[in-house]
């Protein structure tokens, strides 16, 4: 009789043995990608290590708290602090999210994955309005690098600072310096045209650019095509609009002079779209 390999089959049925009796004691089940995991011979982890984190529950998001009760004046710092829960007190790391008028309403992380559960958020004029902040957590065992095990929001509103209330703040107004396009005029409708500007602040203060459209296809009014971002390009796409003269405008603040209808400073260029087969 050939022992070693009954000793071979013996431990074979063994491990399946115990493998099964770990799916229907689980509360959670082990997929059968888990098994297959567990038992490829490109993995480096031990079965025992594998069916663990097949095992391992998700953490949970409870609360995230700021230390000042909005809304609150631009400048304040707001210090976040958030809850969370893991049934196996795993490690918990976390990262901060922001959606606001700073970020151009949309997401944006504020810090790297870290072990502290809390963010101090620096707010400035440019933070004015309504924001949401996100605080997002993961253990390691779940989600992948780029994703989060669970999640946590909370809206704050910023209000106007003391430069824009009139107060003795000394502050100075943002500069436009150029406004330019990828492409000069004329141009075929359906041309997409790039427009870049760039401004300057004496304060280093975060400016917003805003740019607005007039011409045939606004039936000449003034209409925005952006809403305020800290982004000073805009990609115009001609190919649904109408062939005549445009005139293309961007308008810069930085939260201390001008409220969201306003600006502190601009340019205005015209901007001609010819009808496609027509001799320029």
């Amino acid at each position: 009789m050939n022992y070693s390999k009954e000793r071979t089959h013996c431990r074979a049925f063994l491990i399946s043995a115990l493998l099964i009796a770990l799916i229907f004691s689980s509360a959670q089940a082990i997929t059968t990608k888990d098994l297959i995991f567990a038992k490829s011979p490109q993995t480096t982890q031990p079965i025992s290590t594998v069916v663990a984190d097949a095992m391992n529950q998700a953490p949970v998001a409870k609360g995230l708290t700021p230390d000042q009760e909005g809304p609150l004046t631009a400048g304040s710092p707001v210090v976040w602090t958030g809850d969370a829960f893991d049934s196996e007190e795993d490690e918990l790391y976390y990262q901060f999210w922001l959606n606001g008028p700073m970020t151009g309403n949309t997401w944006m992380p504020m810090n790297t994955w870290s072990k502290n559960n809390t963010w101090t958020w620096e707010t400035s004029a440019i933070d004015i309005g309504n924001n949401v902040i996100d605080m997002r957590i993961r253990d390691g065992r779940h989600a992948p690098p780029w994703g989060h095990d669970a999640h946590v929001s909370a809206e704050y509103i910023i209000s106007e600072s003391a430069g824009i209330a009139g107060s003795s703040k000394s502050n100075s107004k943002p500069t436009l310096t150029s406004m330019k396009s990828d492409k000069q005029t004329p141009q075929d409708k359906g041309a997409t045209i790039t427009w870049t500007a760039k401004a300057t602040d004496p304060d280093m203060d975060t400016v917003l650019y805003r740019y607005v459209l007039k011409g045939p296809s606004t039936d000449e009014q003034w209409v925005p095509m952006t809403d305020w971002s800290t982004n000073g390009v805009w990609s115009w796409e001609t190919s649904t609009g109408k062939a005549g003269i445009y005139m293309i405008e961007v308008w810069i603040r930085d939260g201390y002079h001008a409220d969201v209808d306003n600006w502190d400073d601009s340019k205005r260029t015209p901007f001609v779209l010819m009808q496609k087969g027509i001799i320029k």
